[in-house]
């Protein structure tokens, strides 16, 4: 998708009336299909700050083993200063090491990447915040001021399933998202989140196939499937989907399937879309959800 695309896109996003619009912070698809026509994250950012208004925008979320924590934060008040209070700043340890290896960044242990991570969020919550940072880590160092100096709290996001990590959420960031199926440990993760002295959201970014009747959604549960390469059948197929954290239903249950989770004590669902043509059904989905 060419830049221009991707800004039609959000533009259209903003004005079906959704609140967010995340982009994937990855260097590699993490499908591994090749010659696809992908921005770069923080760039795209920048240009979406300018040509939107109101909707809510960031990364989703962008790994500190490639984005050095104190750059990371100047970037991140830079486009702030371009839309004041839209910025969410989504972050994360990393996980694809093929996108790693590709850019010649060295991609380190689970136990490095985690203590990376808790490093990056002793430098980018103060930069982000107080606008001031004197750290020196065994990973990283950052003693700076940075301007432009936003005069808000930026929003953080933390996006993890480690329960080590997430519980990090309760002392640097404002919201815990987590990818398609709740991890195991969901309840007592939500449950020790919600001990804490600030309120943490909790969100979740996820997949959703739907269609105004069940032969429309049936057409699209195969589209699915020739996309993933799939060959069995389609109630099978569509069962697994719902079990990997995927929402799939017709626009007469899909509001009921999404408050079922909100009663589980998900605050917030970001929608996932594949293919960013298929506006057809965002529009969709934008009416559905006025309903909820």
């Amino acid at each position: 998708m060419a830049v221009t695309e991707l800004l039609d896109v959000a533009k259209k996003v903003e004005g079906y009336g959704f609140g967010y619009f995340f982009r994937s912070d990855h260097l590699l698809p993490t499908t591994r299909k090749t010659n696809l026509d992908s921005p770069e994250c923080w760039v795209s950012l920048g240009a979406i700050a300018a040509h939107t208004k109101k909707v809510k925008f960031g990364p989703m979320v962008s790994p500190i083993g490639f984005r050095n924590p104190a750059l990371l934060a100047r970037m991140a008040c830079t486009v702030d200063s371009i839309s004041p209070g839209r910025l969410q700043l989504g972050i994360g340890a990393g996980w694809y090491q093929d996108e790693y290896l590709a850019h010649g960044f060295e991609f380190p242990s689970v136990k490095d990447r985690k203590e990376q991570f808790h490093e990056a969020l002793q430098i980018i919550r103060p930069l982000t915040q107080t606008g001031r940072v004197d750290f020196e880590g065994r990973h990283f160092s950052a003693h700076l001021q940075t301007l432009p100096r936003s005069d808000r709290k930026m929003h953080m996001i933390i996006g993890a399933r480690a329960p080590s990590i997430v519980k990090q959420t309760l002392k640097y960031a404002d919201e815990w998202n987590f990818f398609a199926a709740p991890p195991p440990e969901f309840e007592s993760l939500k449950k020790a989140l919600s001990a804490g002295k600030r309120h943490i959201a909790i969100s979740q970014m996820g997949p959703f196939i739907t269609a105004e009747n069940n032969r429309g959604l049936q057409a699209k549960i195969r589209s699915e499937m020739r996309r993933q390469s799939v060959s069995k059948d389609e109630g099978v197929f569509a069962r697994e989907l719902v079990s990997k954290g995927w929402l799939v239903a017709t626009s007469a249950d899909f509001a009921e399937e999404a408050n079922r989770r909100r009663e589980q004590g998900i605050e917030k669902i970001y929608f996932q879309v594949w293919d960013t043509k298929d506006l057809e059904s965002v529009e969709l989905l934008a009416g559905i959800l006025k309903n909820i």
